[in-house]
């Protein structure tokens, strides 16, 4: 009786405010587990909350990445991005400038400013947040999207083996698949798919 009750007080702020047409979602919770978990470019990427299940409106992602290891300088064109240190260190630079992110900070990478990051310890566990910018929207995570295309599942709660120079991604695929979802790569097409940009601080993004 209280569980309707609840419900049909909700509906009645609902319909008050103005929005008595909005169907809330069903909460969840999302454990740590292998299932949830891909292996991709040296890292286990474990996913808690994106697409239909948050309503495309965010994702919420662990990154276990090892030491030296990050993206390509990219740009999310409709995302807000939020990295919570949960162990390790991280170093970012933001349009060249640099970030110290310890253990136990946050550090917030706004939408339409080039980026990149690595891990300054053996393994950096990052948790991600990344949320629409208000501006325009796409289907899914840009990151997400290309997480499921070149990742495969994790085979254990562990980072997997290094990549190979074979293993890595065409540097046009990704740019493809990353166009379409929000995210720019603005140097992959003359530098391919390399590691580590940020190990040059003098570098200007």
């Amino acid at each position: 009786m209280a569980n309707e009750t609840n419900h049909e007080e909700a509906e009645m702020i609902l319909s008050e405010q103005g929005l008595g047409s909005y169907q809330p979602l069903q909460p969840f919770v999302a454990r740590r587990t292998l299932d949830r978990s891909l292996w991709y470019e040296g890292q286990l990427i474990v996913m808690y909350g994106e697409g239909d299940a948050v309503g495309n409106s965010c994702c919420v992602f662990e990154g276990n990445c090892p030491e030296g290891m990050g993206p390509p300088p990219h740009i999310h064109l409709y995302e807000h991005e939020l990295f919570f240190i949960i162990e390790g260190h991280l170093k970012a630079w933001v349009e060249g400038v640099e970030y110290d992110v310890p253990k136990d900070s946050l550090i917030f990478l706004p939408c339409g400013r080039t980026h990149w990051f690595v891990s300054a310890a053996p393994v950096t566990r990052i948790f991600t947040f990344t949320v629409s910018a208000g501006h325009g929207s796409t289907p899914g995570s840009a990151d997400m999207a290309i997480f499921k295309k070149f990742g495969i599942p994790a085979g254990a709660m562990q980072l997997p083996p290094p990549p190979s120079p074979e293993s890595r991604p065409d540097p046009m695929e990704v740019m493809g698949l990353a166009a379409e979802n929000g995210l720019a790569f603005p140097r992959m097409a003359v530098e391919g798919w390399m590691r580590a940009f940020g190990a040059r601080p003098n570098d200007e993004g």
